[in-house]
């Protein structure tokens, strides 16, 4: 197999192994949430052999090169490998390349994430438009039937793959959660909690540089001013301390509900 000169380090790789780039390291090339993983995921054929496994873990994208959402190049090392049936075709405008179409990729990483990240990607995949409404009849039949639960946690709502990770833990916690909340005079809210805290969920490739720390600042400012508590937080709380995050965001509620609920005391009272 070979590739064009424009082919970047992922598709070389994953030319080198006799597959395509796939799976999340697909998705991310089409703006889709793929997780955590920063490892190149290539689809093979069932067939495949002599995949050059240690050669293409000493490739990868240069130390001076920094990740954005823009330069999406997997770390160097051993890639994840997927093995695929022979009759799994992928689109031509894809093969051509060096890609695993997006349905085929979701597909994939459906069955590679846990859960929570399955659904993010599946929201991102609908909020991006890479897959529609009716595709998704197309994916859950072709998934196990342990994964059907995961159709009604969707909501393509959610404006980022940390957003649709949070809503699934907090609804799984017990908590009533709207995506994209309006607040009057600003943007939405990322989720409200129980009709009473206004989270956000910030990331330092969107909320840095004076004007959006300015609006940021502005927007939690008027949450408050329409009696909406607001909390920021960054992906590192979600994923690296979420038990203290979510009793913050925990007592918070509980404290807002309480004044709520003294609020309407107060006022029975007063019209008693």
């Amino acid at each position: 197999m070979y590739a064009l000169p424009e082919a970047d380090i992922d598709q070389r790789r994953a030319v080198l192994a006799g597959g395509r780039v796939g799976c999340v390291s697909a998705l991310r090339r089409v703006g889709v949430w793929g997780g955590l993983d920063r490892a190149l995921h290539i689809h093979v054929p069932a067939s495949a052999s002599r995949l050059h496994l240690d050669e293409i873990a000493a490739l990868g994208r240069s130390a001076e090169i920094r990740r954005t959402d823009k330069a999406f190049w997997a770390e160097p090392g051993r890639p994840r490998v997927h093995w695929q049936r022979a009759n799994a075709p992928t689109a031509r405008s894809w093969a051509y390349d060096w890609l695993v179409d997006p349905m085929s990729a979701l597909r994939q990483a459906v069955l590679c994430l846990d859960d929570e990240h399955a659904i993010a990607a599946i929201d991102s995949a609908l909020r991006k438009k890479v897959v529609r409404d009716h595709d998704l009849e197309s994916l859950f039949t072709s998934l196990p039937r342990r994964l059907q639960r995961m159709r009604l946690e969707l909501d393509p709502a959610a404006d980022s793959g940390p957003e649709s990770i949070v809503r699934v833990r907090m609804r799984r916690a017990g908590f009533e959660v709207e995506p994209q909340a309006s607040i009057p005079g600003s943007s939405d809210l990322d989720l409200l909690i129980n009709g009473v805290v206004g989270l956000d969920i910030d990331s330092r490739a969107w909320h840095t540089g004076e004007e959006q720390t300015s609006w940021d600042y502005g927007k939690t400012l008027q949450s408050f001013a329409f009696g909406r508590p607001t909390l920021r937080i960054l992906p590192h709380h979600i994923f690296d301390l979420w038990p203290s995050t979510l009793a913050a965001i925990s007592r918070v509620v509980s404290d807002a509900e309480e004044l709520h609920r003294l609020r309407r005391m107060n006022r029975n009272r007063s019209t008693g």
